[in-house]
């Protein structure tokens, strides 16, 4: 599976950093949603409304998200 996926059609980018099963889910702001698994470690992130540009402060591992989404090849506008 691509560490990035998008999907147009409900406008979600999901970045996925981690193999596993969420235990839970947090959010950071309206538009930001992480998937922990039981042992704290964070999964992946999933950004709502996507197409008008992710915003990257204080989510987790950012620089990392970054690169994998920049990596992707996608035009989704990167807020830091």
């Amino acid at each position: 599976m691509e560490p990035v996926s998008y999907d147009a059609e409900s406008d979600v980018l999901y970045v996925r950093l981690n193999a596993g099963k969420s235990a839970r889910q947090t959010r950071s702001g309206d538009l930001r949603i992480i998937d922990i698994a039981e042992d704290g470690a964070v999964l992946g992130i999933e950004f709502v409304c996507a197409s008008g540009g992710v915003d990257l402060r204080d989510i987790p591992f950012s620089q990392t998200v970054e690169r994998l989404i920049l990596d992707s090849g996608l035009s989704i506008k990167l807020f830091a």
